[in-house]
């Protein structure tokens, strides 16, 4: 159902954002239990431990949580309305748009 509106609104000119959260699906891309997965925008990801990381390399794609951790993505736009607060757990998965990235900090916390 979600994806005819989307296509919908997509053919009416609508403009969809971008963030997408979504039921557990990091499943295919393992990380071990208490990290997440961070996907940046250079084609490269990595496994994340606890603490807080500011990815400079490149901007933040898509971030997956393990089961495990509470992770929050806090991503800075170039605009107000560009700006995420995301929190993710038990493997959700996020996607960010990295064409308004400007800064961007994953903050891992195993439960």
């Amino acid at each position: 159902m979600m994806r005819g509106l989307v296509v919908a609104a997509l053919g009416a000119g609508a403009v969809v954002p971008v963030l997408v959260v979504g039921a557990p699906n990091a499943v295919a891309d393992p990380c071990p239990d208490g990290t997440a997965r961070v996907f940046l925008g250079n084609s490269t990801n990595s496994c994340q431990g606890a603490g807080t990381v500011s990815y400079t390399d490149a901007p933040v794609s898509k971030v997956c949580s393990m089961t495990g951790s509470d992770v929050v993505v806090d991503i800075e736009g170039n605009s107000k309305k560009t700006h995420r607060h995301v929190e993710l757990t038990n493997g959700q998965c996020a996607q960010f748009d990295i064409r308004t990235q400007m800064a961007n900090t994953v903050t891992v916390t195993p439960r």
